[in-house]
């Protein structure tokens, strides 16, 4: 069995003190870098939580619908459906047929 007996006693170290924190009255350099770096993440953190923005416009003379994805941040086309080319062969064959129905 083990023994409750006291332990030696330590030797006193500093560790054991309370520590004193005093309060800065200016900030210095590395902490203004510091608190402007946390500042930038945050935003950014804050920026990537926002959903991409769906857009719906109807192209009348190609008679489609054109769905656009943005990225709110950069303003960027993330996806549009149908593509310039879909959109631009349906106005062709509109065109077409609207001709022909003229005539």
């Amino acid at each position: 069995m083990a023994s409750l007996e006291l332990i030696a006693s330590l030797p006193e170290t500093r560790a054991a003190e309370q520590a004193r924190v005093t309060a800065l009255e200016a900030p210095g350099p590395v902490a203004k870098a510091a608190a402007k770096l946390r500042a930038q993440q945050d935003a950014q953190r804050r920026n990537d939580l926002l959903p991409p923005t769906l857009k719906l416009r109807l192209d009348r003379a190609a008679g489609w619908f054109v769905q656009t994805l943005t990225d709110p941040v950069t303003a960027e086309t993330l996806r549009r459906y149908p593509s310039e080319q879909q959109l631009a062969f349906s106005r062709a064959v509109t065109a077409y047929l609207q001709a022909c129905i003229e005539s």
